[in-house]
């Protein structure tokens, strides 16, 4: 049995990695609060990182901490970090769901409590908040307990497939696994920080833009579509028998 080709190209992925290394950050500026950690994460994916530190900033000086931020409305929380922010509703609406689930279960605002538990419980506590996104969920343990999860979102899938990294259609979440079997958690720091310096610089050359709009217009067939589609898919060649019979 030949053994299954891995979904991304080594040397182009290591090509990208190394030419970013050099213009990105070496540490995450929120490590040392959790919380911090969480919300900055919540801000970066699909952005960029001047949009996340920017939005957190205004988080920070718009309330007196995180658990005021916590009981604004979806609107409100959208005006603070900026009405023209990447899907800034839906971003906002996950985020106060974790936030609010965060205080039902500890009636306070904060992740101190995951300090110094078996990293397997972190993670399992992180993806069981309501809201979290699995990009979240991996920087927090990336950055905030050194385990080797690279976050992947969309805005990173586009880029390895604008650079031909990937070498099939892949989600970002079953990505972050694969990598997790392959890097260790050193590199997959660097890779994470190379990665956010290089969708950094994909927003703004204006290819990240084009890129989700290609991705977005490329839909799968689904349900009743998708067995019609393949119904057509077996007419063809018996409608060209036929034809050709005449």
């Amino acid at each position: 049995m030949t053994e299954k080709k891995p979904a991304f190209n080594i040397n182009r992925l290591n090509s990208l990695v190394k030419k970013y290394s050099a213009r990105a950050r070496t540490e995450e500026p929120n490590s040392s609060d959790l919380l911090a950690l969480m919300l900055h994460s919540s801000l970066l994916y699909d952005a960029t990182t001047d949009m996340a530190d920017t939005a957190l900033q205004r988080i920070r000086t718009r309330n007196v901490d995180f658990n005021e931020f916590r009981v604004n409305l979806v609107e409100e929380m959208v005006e603070t970090i900026g009405t023209k922010y990447p899907d800034g509703f839906e971003r906002m609406r996950r985020l106060r769901m974790t936030l609010f689930d965060l205080f039902r279960r500890h009636h306070r605002v904060g992740l101190e409590q995951l300090v110094g538990k078996p990293k397997r419980d972190v993670r399992t506590y992180l993806e069981n908040l309501e809201g979290m996104p699995t990009f979240v969920v991996s920087r927090c343990m990336l950055l905030g307990f050194e385990v080797a999860l690279v976050p992947i979102d969309w805005a990173t899938i586009d880029l390895l497939t604008h650079y031909e990294v990937l070498t099939e259609p892949i989600k970002p979440s079953a990505l972050t696994e694969i990598f997790a079997k392959k890097f260790k958690s050193d590199r997959s720091r660097e890779m994470h920080f190379a990665l956010s310096a290089a969708v950094d610089a994909f927003h703004k050359s204006g290819k990240a833009d084009v890129a989700r709009k290609t991705r977005e217009a490329i839909k799968l067939p689904r349900g009743a579509a998708a067995a019609s589609a393949a119904s057509a898919a077996k007419a063809k060649p018996k409608a060209k028998t036929a034809a050709r019979g005449h």
